[in-house]
């Protein structure tokens, strides 16, 4: 049993109404799951995230994201420095997944680049556990003030190479890029390959309306899907809501919420 492949590694309410096109997502309160080199660095978000596939209660994911900024004496002028962590589990009794990620990044002008280390267990009732460690990257440049592109490249070290560890943690890679030079108007698309899928397309865009009030939509390719959703931020609060439609499978509903000090 293993997450579908359009939702594989998406965390947040926000990324999934937007596609899972999240390479080059600007603000993503859960790229320690996704582009470490996306990392906020002005300030500490903590994040909780629940999604249920296609109503099934054996098929939820529930996540929790931390990222704060690191010690002033790291910073300069010219150079932020970010740090994250956070944890992920999937699954029901019988079959249960789980993930640790820690992640550090460091940004200059236009330029990011972002390191995690995860810990990826699993334990089948009756058939016993195992666990391994992955590490993944990733980079984001500015082109403009609009327009950025991102890469995300996992199992740097390939540190198995059975079934199980594919099947646990496929190798991916993925380029995408983000762009806003509307007001009010976010616009993203990604390019996904990991080892156990076809080449994959996904796309999102994001509406912010007055009353700080957004609308969003997306959709995949390979399976098919489209996604929507909407988020409201009041303060330091931010709420999100989705639902992913798969073409054969059914809906899957997801929320999330962030608080950021």
């Amino acid at each position: 049993m293993a997450v579908p492949a359009a939702a594989q590694w998406t965390m947040g309410a926000r990324s999934i109404a937007m596609g899972q096109a999240h390479t080059a997502l600007p603000g993503d309160s859960w790229a320690v799951f996704h582009n470490p080199a996306a990392l906020p660095t002005d300030r500490l978000v903590l994040g909780f995230f629940s999604i249920r596939y296609y109503g099934l209660s054996e098929l939820e994911d529930h996540a929790a994201a931390l990222s704060l900024p690191g010690p002033g004496f790291l910073q300069t002028e010219n150079r932020k420095v970010a740090f994250g962590t956070g944890i992920h589990t999937y699954g029901f009794d019988l079959y249960r997944e789980t993930r640790a990620r820690v992640a550090a990044s460091i940004s200059f002008e236009h330029f990011r680049i972002g390191l995690n280390a995860s810990y990826v267990h699993v334990r089948i009732q009756d058939y016993g556990s195992r666990g391994l460690p992955v590490f993944d990257a990733g980079i984001i440049t500015d082109l403009s003030e609009s327009f950025r592109i991102g890469y995300r490249i996992s199992h740097l070290l390939d540190p198995v190479s059975d079934g199980l560890a594919a099947d646990l943690h496929p190798a991916e890679m993925a380029g995408g890029f983000s762009w806003d030079g509307i007001s009010g108007l976010l616009v993203t698309a990604d390019l996904v390959k990991d080892s156990l899928h076809p080449v994959s397309l996904r796309s999102g865009v994001e509406a912010a309306l007055p009353g700080r009030f957004f609308l969003r939509g997306g959709w995949t390719s390979r399976p098919f899907t489209w996604s929507a959703g909407t988020g409201l931020h009041l303060g330091s609060f931010q709420g999100n809501l989705a639902v992913q439609k798969h073409e054969i499978l059914g809906l899957s509903p997801g929320f999330d919420f962030q608080l950021t000090f």
